[in-house]
């Protein structure tokens, strides 16, 4: 069972009245975007993301959930016009329901603080939960540094990742009815944290006939997430910091120690 601080009370209805599917309004979408002392790529980020909002014709609330962060990341968020929320607890899990919390949206789109959204992504997603077959998932993203690199992460490693139905961090989506029904992220852990909401929301799904849903790329839109981690180390580098999670992983996950990789590197 997770640990967090999410309340079902929080929950906002979609119309039950007797208005027709074609006259009622697209469902409102809630992006989270979680940062940690991101004041050099927020900017960048909101730009791309108020720019896909044009696309889609419901309405979008962006949330920025400051995680306590030392330098302008709140200020330069609340000056373009996103929602901002404090979380003074330094730890993803935690930001990230800060901001499922305070959504109104049907559906929620949790986003990295650099990772950008192109095209018409946001219009997917709405038809892809909307269709009451699908409970949540994520898309397929490629990485900002050379073009041999965004060919194998495109048609290659996110492939493999469909195929499993694996999602991974930079972009999940799902109905938030239902991230409030299975307790939202794991605040016990450190990372890997949405992994462990997708296996929860997978296991909803299963029991009320839904399924989670990968979208694959196409023309209409892109999802581009920073290689900057492995631009500094490398991905042999970034393979060894992070061998010794294989090791006890359920108890190192748990120890924000264990983690430093993934808090402390910043470019």
């Amino acid at each position: 069972m997770a640990s967090n601080n999410l309340s079902a009370s929080t929950e906002t209805e979609l119309p039950t009245d007797g208005v027709s599917a074609e006259s009622k309004p697209l469902p409102k979408i809630s992006i989270v975007i979680p940062a940690f002392n991101e004041a050099k790529l927020i900017a960048t980020t909101l730009e791309a993301v108020f720019q896909a909002r044009t696309a889609y014709q419901g309405e979008v609330e962006v949330i920025v959930v400051d995680n306590n962060s030392s330098d302008a990341t709140g200020e330069i968020a609340a000056s373009m016009g996103a929602m901002v929320v404090f979380e003074p607890i330094n730890q993803i899990a935690r930001a990230r329901n800060a901001g499922g919390k305070a959504a109104t949206g049907d559906y929620l789109i949790f986003l990295d603080a650099d990772t950008l959204i192109e095209g018409d992504i946001l219009a997917k997603v709405a038809r892809s939960l909307g269709s009451g077959q699908v409970i949540g998932g994520g898309a397929w993203v490629e990485p900002d540094s050379g073009w041999f690199s965004r060919l194998v992460f495109k048609y290659g490693i996110n492939l493999i990742l469909a195929m499993r139905n694996v999602t991974v961090g930079p972009f999940l989506y799902c109905d938030r009815r239902a991230f409030l029904e299975v307790g939202g992220f794991d605040e016990e852990l450190y990372a890997a944290e949405e992994f462990s909401l997708a296996k929860r929301l997978k296991a909803l799904g299963e029991r009320t006939q839904k399924k989670w849903k990968i979208i694959r790329y196409d023309a209409g839109h892109r999802i581009v997430t920073s290689g900057r981690k492995f631009d500094k180390f490398g991905g042999l580098e970034m393979a060894a910091r992070n061998a010794h999670l294989i090791w006890m992983p359920n108890r190192k996950l748990r120890q924000k120690n264990q983690c430093k990789f993934w808090y402390d590197v910043r470019k």
